[in-house]
């Protein structure tokens, strides 16, 4: 019995042994495993991308909003608490506004500038990746926006010519400019931002002290305007030349000399001479600035060219010796040492402002021969002491008239031998007077009209004096002033220009001037007020640094 049971239990332990060992052997079956292994990795790495691309979705989101809020919150004309701006951005988007803490606001001593720090994060539970362990995703993100202006420089160049006063437009333009001033100084700390004024007509006229630091010629000092050249390339760069040394550029100083009316005195300069007319450069005075404004009166022909020189050159470096003797002199004040700043300074913004109503007119000169020297007319200086504005004062010469009698006076109605004062029994003395002292006391036309065709009754006399004094120039003038346009541009010079009720030619001409389309205004009316808002709020543009 013990032998069978043993023999049975033998031959179970090699059935066995063979199954394991045929079981081992057998293949069937086994990559069914390894592919299910696979797909579940396979799941659950797609799973993790799916987890990735809402973390990267709602991170953008994120940023993007962080980004827009930073933005409006630093805007300096923003009226809302800037924190209460950046929550309420963070609401509109559905996201969690971040805590008062990680709200930086910083703003400037003065107001001239704010910068908004801002960090948010956000924790996105995970769909796939907390089966690994991780059960969400945090989306951090973090701006810093900043508005801020620092040295500024304004060109502020304002058509003064005589169709501004017409139709109330330079009534509209004084509160607007006025108002640029106020925006522009409010938004600078003190010492940071100055503006040059450049009113403009037929001509562009300086103060005595500006005047000052320019070598001019010397024919007479009435009024002060230089004459540009385009042949010596004035119009093809912003600088100016200054000083009176031997070697230095010598200016044209241009006519004083009445070319519109029959007038006596003279009732329109080509080179406007009152105060009200004359160039305010360099000014950090708000008020100084709206008096300024305030006084302008219009009057005579436009000459955009001469105005954009003047403006460009206010802003060129060149201009640095001239700020420097108004500094010494007490005009200006010490800050303001560095001006005008290189054009590669990356702290200053250089601007030209450009308005007009019109387009170029002509501009006049004075032809050499009635310039300087000698004129044909006596003046008596008993009249001009006791009848200053009696016309029996002259005596007229012409050195064509045949005889001795080539003197008429209007004292006596009679051709002389001598002007009315040489004569022995004659009030007074007989004093020659130059051209400049001629065009000083009357127009060319009262010269033409009421001297030498009365005297002569030639009308060929009147008719040549009526024009031979001086010539005109216009029709270089548009060319010209899109050259100095260019060479501003080039120095990276921001220029926006405001068409004022300008017409076609003169709106072709501004468009071409700004620095972009958005910086060109076509305006009329009380909306020039929302071009020199427009323009201030591109000047405070916002700044995104992170």
């Amino acid at each position: 019995m013990l032998a069978r049971m043993g023999d049975r239990t033998r031959v179970t332990n090699e059935a066995v042994t063979a199954a394991v060992s045929r079981f081992r052997r057998d293949e069937d079956g086994s990559l069914i495993v390894f592919g299910l292994f696979c797909f579940v990795m396979m799941l659950l790495l797609a799973g993790v991308s799916l987890d990735l691309m809402r973390f990267e979705e709602r991170r953008t989101i994120l940023q993007a909003t962080i980004d827009r809020a930073a933005l409006a919150s630093a805007d300096l004309q923003q009226t809302l608490e800037p924190k209460e701006v950046v929550k309420d951005y963070f609401r509109k988007a559905g996201l969690k506004p971040p805590a008062d803490e990680d709200i930086i606001v910083t703003e400037g001593t003065f107001g001239e500038s704010r910068r908004v720090k801002i960090s948010a994060s956000e924790q996105m539970p995970t769909w796939f990746m907390k089966m690994v362990g991780v059960k969400e995703l945090g989306a951090p993100a973090a701006s810093t926006a900043e508005e801020s202006v620092g040295q500024v420089e304004i060109s502020l160049i304002l058509d003064i010519s005589g169709s501004m006063g017409s139709n109330s437009r330079l009534v509209n333009l004084k509160p607007a400019a006025k108002n640029f001033v106020d925006q522009i100084f409010d938004s600078a700390e003190p010492g940071k931002a100055s503006i040059s004024i450049i009113p403009y007509s037929t001509q562009v006229s300086m103060d005595a002290e500006l005047a000052s630091y320019f070598n001019m010629t010397g024919e007479h000092s009435y009024s002060r305007c230089i004459e540009f050249e385009d042949s010596l390339g004035d119009f093809s760069t912003t600088a100016l030349q200054f000083g009176s040394d031997v070697g230095d550029r010598l200016y044209q100083r241009n006519g004083h000399f009445d070319p519109f009316y029959r007038a006596r005195p003279t009732y329109l300069l080509n080179c406007r001479d009152t105060s009200n007319a004359e160039i305010l450069p360099f000014s950090g005075d708000p008020d100084a600035l709206k008096a300024k404004i305030d006084s302008l009166t219009a009057d005579g022909n436009t000459s955009i060219d001469i105005g954009m020189k003047w403006g460009a050159a206010l802003l060129d470096p060149s201009m640095q010796g001239v700020v420097d003797g108004m500094i010494a002199s007490g005009t200006l004040p010490t800050e303001f040492g560095d001006r005008p700043y290189a054009f590669d300074d990356a702290q200053t913004l250089k601007i030209i402002v450009l308005m007009t109503d019109g387009e170029n007119t002509t501009e006049y000169r004075l032809e050499d021969d009635f310039a300087s020297g000698d004129s044909r007319l006596y003046t008596n200086t008993w009249y001009q002491a006791n009848y200053p504005n009696s016309k029996n004062q002259y005596s007229y010469y012409d050195p064509n008239r045949s005889g001795s009698n080539k003197y008429y006076s209007f004292r006596t109605g009679s051709w002389r031998s001598q002007p009315y004062g040489d004569g022995g029994s004659d009030y007074g003395d007989a004093v020659r007077m130059t051209w400049p002292e001629v065009w000083n006391d009357m127009s060319i036309r009262y010269f033409a009209d009421e001297i030498v065709h009365d005297a002569t009754g030639s009308s060929s006399q009147r008719n040549y004096f009526r024009s031979a004094p001086y010539n005109g120039y216009w029709s270089q003038k548009d060319d010209l002033t899109r050259s100095m346009c260019d060479a501003a541009k080039a120095q990276d010079v921001k220029i926006y220009s405001i068409a004022f009720e300008a017409p076609t030619a003169g709106q072709t001409l501004l468009r071409d001037c700004a620095s972009s389309d958005a910086n060109y205004y076509n305006v009329a009316g009380l909306d020039i007020e929302s071009a020199f808002s427009g323009i201030v709020n591109s000047i405070n543009k916002l700044r995104l640094t992170h």
